[in-house]
């Protein structure tokens, strides 16, 4: 007959109970995930499309421009300003001073320390992002949710194509 030393004891009430925890850990995840409801990318999407009120018409003039920038991407916020800080066109109650601040944040953060033409910052209530449009123009968007790069990109697309058709 064999012994069971007081190791091999150890070894299988720590095995059990290991086993055992580990286990229900694995059974709750699995019901977790059923009761999450997953959708479908396109259908809040289209739940945000829907909720818009007014039809999104291109821009005219540079104060259409940024009421339609601001409605499409669903920011709260829009400045265009020049690389001295005058404003262009805005959906701001401040537009003047964003306009003045945007050339600033551009420079000696992204110019400076990251050596980028863009800057994203989050404080607690919002999002801001500064980043050159082209050499006459940089953006200034405030927004209650994540901005990306990806975004910015767009945004940046959209301002240069109006340029473009409109100058």
């Amino acid at each position: 007959m064999t012994s069971f030393t007081p190791m091999d004891v150890v070894v299988v009430v720590l095995g059990g109970v290991l086993g055992f925890t580990f286990g229900r850990v694995v059974v709750r995840r699995g019901e977790r995930v059923e009761y999450v409801e997953y959708l479908p990318k396109n259908t809040v999407r289209q739940e945000i499309v829907r909720s818009t009120e007014k039809p999104l018409i291109e821009p005219k003039d540079f104060n259409e421009l940024v009421e339609y920038l601001r409605d499409k991407f669903m920011l709260l916020d829009i400045t265009l300003a020049t690389p001295d800080g005058f404003p262009i066109a805005s959906t701001s109650d401040k537009p003047e001073e964003e306009s003045a601040i945007a050339p600033e944040i551009l420079g000696k953060v992204g110019k400076r320390v990251f050596n980028t033409g863009e800057v994203i910052l989050s404080g607690k209530d919002y999002k801001l992002s500064v980043f050159e449009v082209n050499k006459d123009v940089i953006g200034f968007v405030k927004s209650s949710r994540d901005i990306h790069f990806i975004e910015i990109e767009k945004i940046r697309g959209e301002i240069n194509r109006f340029l473009e058709v409109k100058m």
